[in-house]
């Protein structure tokens, strides 16, 4: 493709790190592929090779006087177990046990000693994971003479293969570890069970509000084939949501929320009844039952295993009495627990069974989940339920602000309307309000104040009716101006006739209501 392909040597003066690309082949690369066209040589450069080396030369390390000196460990070749075991037993001991001879893990193993962090559960099941079968065991075992030849991971093989019975010994001792745990772990499992079956069967609020959608349901379901219907399986609640209200906004379950809230009170707070059930429906029947079967099978494999060891095998051999004692405690722990796993069995039984479904089919489990999603989704629905009134409230409130403001303006309109119609409403009687204005200020629509004389008495000594004449009020002071016919310098008005005195009177009386 007009690309010359060939292959040299290039000589490098220092040692340079390396460039960890993925070759693309020859046979991929075709005249429409970048790679047919570039021309690399092109661009070769002696400074531009010059700080390659300068600055990607990788580090020498410098080996001491006694390293040199020192001859080289001869790797030592796998004699009897395979590779990959070998690859293992290796990581094993070097992240785990690189602290310990393996003198001193045959010892610990020996005794039962397991309270060192070095024989975790952990490193026990790896120990019996990665250990050789029998047969490499006992050839192993022949390998006596031959123990400094072998590689470090034969050599611990070859440790634990001069253990009596050492598999059922890792056995027990990763058994006596994980029972206690287990222990700590299925006992307030058993027990929330337990009391998540009392709080369901015997709150009344719960029961109250069973009662509540049944009737609901009921009631909605008339003249259909889930008419009259004397109850409902409990899953049934998980659905609840699914019925939406005519407007598609709400469901079932804000609409019992509601009524409850409302109507019933006393029995909205059901949830308060059943403080244990969530943590119940995270346990699992069938794995409760697996562990059961597991501790039990152990404590036979293990009472089996002390026939074997009623005569200790060396000084160091303590598991017989280590492993009896724990048998006789393990074996009445185990007991209590089985009495009461029974026990949870038949308290779920009973709980399926009153509310009237099949225990052969439903899963306790479930029926705990069921459950609690119902109520979840109860409690969100309520949550959602005082949202819409709160929204609803501002709303209400923002539309009675706004009618307040409407009817504010519409009065104001109106009384502006009633002042221009008195003032534009006079017809031939127009300017007479500022006629009245005039006169009110010039102060003719007043009489003036007579000077106050003595009275005289009459005969019989009596003060006569002659005297000042009472100053008028602004009221009869109006009604003497429009009486008369006062006249204005800036307008000539005509009235004469009646109608025109009328509709003065007319617009007094607007005036004096004003």
């Amino acid at each position: 493709y007009g690309k010359q392909w060939y292959q040299r040597r290039v000589r490098v003066p220092v040692t340079v790190k390396k460039l960890n690309w993925s070759q693309i082949p020859m046979r991929s690369i075709n005249k429409t592929t970048f790679w047919a066209k570039t021309r690399e040589t092109e661009l070769e450069n002696a400074d531009l090779f010059k700080q390659i080396n300068s600055q990607f030369a990788q580090k020498q390390v410098k080996e001491s006087a006694a390293a040199i000196a020192m001859p080289k460990k001869k790797v030592k070749e796998l004699k009897v177990i395979d590779p990959k075991m070998s690859q293992n037993l290796g990581i094993l001991l070097n992240a785990n046990l690189k602290s310990y001879t393996f003198e001193e893990i045959r010892t610990a193993i020996l005794k039962c000693d397991d309270s060192e962090g070095s024989l975790s559960p952990a490193v026990l099941e790896s120990m019996l994971r990665y250990l050789p079968s029998a047969e490499e065991m006992g050839n192993l075992r022949q390998l006596k003479g031959e123990y400094d030849e072998l590689c470090p991971p034969e050599q611990f093989a070859f440790v634990l293969s001069n253990i009596p019975r050492i598999e059922p010994r890792l056995q027990a001792m990763v058994f006596r570890k994980k029972f206690e745990e287990e222990l700590k772990e299925l006992t307030p499992d058993i027990a929330n069970v337990m009391a998540a079956c009392e709080e369901i069967r015997y709150s009344e609020k719960f029961a109250k509000t069973l009662e509540l959608i049944l009737l609901i349901g009921n009631y909605m379901n008339s003249g259909s084939r889930n008419a009259s219907t004397y109850g409902f399986k409990l899953n049934f609640l998980t659905k609840l949501q699914n019925t939406k209200t005519q407007d598609n906004r709400t469901n079932m379950l804000h609409f019992l929320a509601e009524v409850l809230e409302t109507k019933y009170p006393q029995w909205v707070n059901f949830k308060d009844d059943m403080k244990t059930v969530e943590k119940a429906r995270r346990v699992c029947d069938d794995q409760l039952s697996k562990q059961l079967r597991g501790m039990k099978k152990s404590l036979g494999n293990l009472k089996k295993e002390l026939d074997f060891h009623k005569t200790p095998e060396s000084l160091d051999d303590q598991f017989g009495t280590r492993m009896s004692a724990f048998l006789v405690v393990a074996e009445d722990q185990y007991s209590k627990l089985d009495t009461a796993y029974q026990s949870m069995g038949k308290y779920a039984t009973e709980l399926i069974s009153y509310y009237g479904e099949d225990p052969k089919k439903t899963n306790i489990e479930d029926f705990f989940s069921d459950i609690i999603t119902f109520c979840n989704d109860f409690e969100t629905a309520r949550a959602e339920n005082t949202k819409i009134k709160e929204a609803k409230k501002r709303e209400e409130k923002q539309k009675e602000m706004k009618e307040a403001e409407k009817m504010k303006r519409e009065k104001e309109k109106e009384m502006s309307k009633g002042y221009g119609k008195i003032l534009d409403d006079q017809g031939d009687g127009e300017g007479l309000l500022e006629d009245m204005m005039v006169a009110l200020k010039t102060g003719t629509a007043y009489r003036e104040r007579p000077v106050r004389t003595k009275q005289k008495r009459d005969v019989k000594g009596r003060r006569s009716n002659t005297g000042l004449t009472p100053k008028k009020s602004d009221g009869d002071a109006l009604n003497d101006i429009l009486s008369s016919t006062p006249t204005s310098n800036t307008r000539t008005r005509s009235r004469g006739n009646t109608n025109s005195s009328s509709k003065a009177s007319e617009a007094l009386q607007r005036v004096r209501a004003l």
